[in-house]
């Protein structure tokens, strides 16, 4: 590559991509897990991925024989309002269930029957665990947790028919907001990958790139100092 076709990388462009480095390697620093509510109640049921907010509702449904084989509650974990009701709804899928407190506070019949439902009313704060007995081994497990139970940050939103009216039909993607590293020189996507790696690495990387940028007769046995480039 000739110089007259050689990208130019000034001392601006060297230093905003310093910052982008260091930011980026900060942003991908891991988050301290929260601590689980549950101690360990999910760990073998697949399509846990937190406790869904339903605080404010007055009943929530939840499916009985969910997931490609029908051995899922969903959504698994649920938060509620002391008072509030749940109604536990079957797809008839997956063959018998039922839904059973594992202190005894509630227990249904086992039912095969598309559309069959069961309820409870959760009248005291609380985390409430329960199983469907013949697949409990399979992990189809479910809690409710009621008032406080719980912390704010184990929380998630919920996924309501609200939000998918809000969302339209899901046929087109939101356009990602417009950030800091958009007016970077380099990709955001190359500054991420490279993240992990330049945080463990970089004073002594920097320095090597501050002294190939400014000083290329270092490298090549010129040392005439001209900014890579020009």
């Amino acid at each position: 590559m000739s110089d007259a076709t050689a990208p130019r990388i000034d001392r601006r462009d060297c230093l905003r991509l310093g910052v982008g480095l260091t930011a980026a390697a900060a942003l991908s620093t891991p988050v301290t897990a929260q601590e689980d509510p549950y101690d360990g109640w999910f760990d073998d049921v697949d399509n846990y991925e937190g406790t869904s907010d339903f605080r404010g509702e007055e009943t929530v449904t939840v499916t009985v024989g969910a997931g490609d084989d029908g051995l899922l509650y969903d959504p698994p974990a649920i938060a509620i309002d002391e008072g509030a009701t749940v109604v536990w709804e079957w797809t008839g899928e997956g063959g018998g269930h039922n839904v059973a407190e594992s202190d005894g506070e509630f227990e249904s019949e086992i039912v095969d029957d598309d559309g069959h439902t069961f309820e409870h009313t959760f009248e005291g704060a609380g985390i409430f665990t329960y199983v469907c007995t013949p697949h409990e081994a399979l992990g189809m497990k479910g809690a409710v947790a009621v008032g406080d139970a719980i912390d704010e940050e184990a929380l998630i939103d919920a996924d309501t028919d609200e939000d998918t009216a809000e969302d339209g039909d899901g046929d087109e993607e939101a356009e990602p907001a417009a950030g800091f590293l958009d007016d970077f020189p380099i990709p955001p996507a190359y500054l991420i990958g490279g993240a992990g790696i330049v945080a463990l690495l970089s004073p002594a990387l920097f320095a090597v790139l501050l002294k190939f940028v400014y000083n290329p007769g270092d490298v090549d046995g010129d040392s005439d100092g001209k900014v890579y480039g020009q």
